[in-house]
């Protein structure tokens, strides 16, 4: 064939279609709706009243509200489990919601723990003239034994009689903390849970810095889970120091909710020493989808919405305070270390029916074939956190309530399972190379850039927040190549009159 021959057939030839791109991974499916209704007449309209006035995903307010009715409710009672003669467990919960930056986690949070930051406020204005009775109460008191010193030095007996008369010494009032903000570490919980009181909440906006924090570092992270664990379950805690000696907290209680974004809720969810010392399976998990980009607003309009928003916030405000305003009934006054009184929910006998039906679906699920052995720890643990629900919206309505009822527990399973769905949905996170999920992100962001050509300098200056680097620019990079989502230009090209070295064209389908 000649040279002209070969050109002829050259232009007459039909194009080789390029392949289509290659999906870096399987995209989640979509969540369930959330259980709105199912919340009951405290937190269903607290939850709306956020959504509206806040504009975050729905679960997200739910999340907030339910983490704060469980540091609530806590503290009052504990649900009887239809296990042997009746198996009192906490109403403590930890939650975990995963929403990027800029979702506005921290303010949705913020209207959540109004009533708590408010009574934290009523107790630092009380505990102030309980302080300085007892500092006065104190000095007299030393200034007592010293005289009985003096008096009775040379009688021993009558001194220790003395000193018997006089009694132990009153306990200082408990510091009005409640739920601790910025950094946290158990050593500094155990200290709040040792001055303050017995029912506390670690609620974090950006539990971020608690995750990758001093406490979950590789040497302390064991040590941290087992305590975590314990305190859901409602065991005494212990810790042994060469200069405090031993000291057993009982009844402690704690109400967790950390709001991370995906990639750190990857790593948790991913991290096997969590999984072997079942903290993962503790944790209700929920992934909403976000609303940046689609918050826009009337500013008239909006006025009005947040009024309706606070008239609807008062109900849930004023529950949340007429569960924490009681006194805390010490086992011993002379030592906190004793632990609390706490009232017992009793299921309805309909209620515990209900309850084992639920259980044994559960187990069914989790035989050989079953839908739920994937996530076998996790959903071993749901009849119980729908048991912990349902104490804490039962408490909500009627914080003197001795009983739980069919109604009512029938909500927390249909809340319960939405989580289940979530954590189900959410399962295979932890398997996906975090290399990948990173290079997603920046195909998202070239993708919706509109430009045809990126240089490498644009992608690390300009880039996602986790590309900030040239190393890290090309090794997303080439993870796109080869998935066929851009193609590398030999010698590189001019843009916008200025010559680049490296430069990729985005493929877009």
């Amino acid at each position: 064939m000649t040279a002209s021959n070969l050109q002829e057939a050259f232009d007459n030839a039909e194009p080789i279609a390029a392949p289509e791109p290659q999906p870096l991974y399987r995209d989640l499916p979509r969540a369930q709706e959330f259980p709105l209704d199912a919340l009951g007449p405290i937190l269903k309209p607290a939850a709306q009243a956020i959504e509206s006035v806040v504009q975050c995903p729905l679960v997200c307010a739910a999340n907030s509200l339910l983490a704060v009715a469980s540091l609530a409710a806590q503290g009052r009672a504990n649900i009887i489990l239809p296990i042997g003669q009746g198996k009192p467990v906490p109403l403590s919960l930890y939650l975990l919601t995963v929403l990027d930056s800029g979702e506005r986690k921290s303010t949705a949070d913020g209207l959540a723990l109004k009533p708590v930051r408010d009574f934290e406020q009523e107790l630092d204005s009380k505990t102030a003239e309980e302080r300085q009775d007892h500092a006065t109460t104190m000095a007299a008191r030393d200034a007592k034994r010293k005289q009985l010193t003096s008096k009775h030095k040379a009688d021993p007996d009558a001194l220790k009689a003395a000193l018997d008369e006089l009694g132990p010494d009153p306990l200082p009032p408990v510091i009005s903390t409640i739920a601790p903000s910025g950094d946290q570490t158990m050593e500094g919980l155990f200290r709040v849970y040792q001055q303050g009181r017995p029912a506390i909440g670690m609620l974090c906006d950006d539990a971020a810095t608690f995750l990758g924090g001093h406490s979950l570092k590789a040497e302390q992270k064991v040590t941290t889970t087992a305590s975590l664990c314990r305190i859901w379950d409602g065991s005494k805690l212990e810790r042994i120091r060469g200069g405090d000696g031993v000291v057993i907290l009982r009844d402690r209680r704690l109400a967790a909710h950390f709001m991370v974004q995906s990639g750190v809720a990857a790593e948790f969810l991913g991290d096997e020493r969590f999984a072997d010392q079942g903290l993962h399976p503790r944790f209700l998990v929920a992934a909403p989808e976000g609303r940046a980009g689609t918050r826009f607003r009337d500013d008239a309009v909006y006025q009005q919405v947040a009024r309706a928003a606070a008239e609807k916030l008062e109900a849930y405000n004023a529950a949340i305070l007429s569960l924490l305003r009681p006194e805390v009934r010490w086992k011993n006054n002379f030592d906190r270390n004793f632990g609390v009184e706490m009232d017992r929910l009793e299921l309805t006998p309909q209620a515990r029916e209900l309850l084992v039906e639920a259980m044994n679906t559960t187990e069914r699920e989790l035989g050989p074939n079953g839908e739920l052995v994937s996530v076998k720890a996790f959903a071993s643990k749901l009849p119980e956190n729908a048991a912990r629900i349902a104490g804490l919206l039962t408490l909500l309505q009627s914080p003197d309530a001795r009983v739980v009822n069919e109604r009512t527990l029938a909500n927390a399973i249909e809340i319960a399972r939405f989580y289940l769905s979530e954590f189900l949905r959410l399962n295979a996170t932890g398997s996906i190379d975090p290399a990948l999920k990173q290079a997603k992100s920046l195909l998202d962001w070239l993708q919706t850039r509109g430009a045809d050509l990126v240089p490498i300098a644009t992608i690390y200056q300009r880039g996602p927040n986790g590309i900030r680097s040239a190393g890290k620019a090309r090794a997303s990079m080439a993870i796109l190549e080869r998935h066929g989502w851009v193609a590398k230009i030999e010698g590189g090209a001019e843009i916008g009159g200025k010559y680049y070295k490296e430069v990729w064209r985005v493929i877009r389908c």
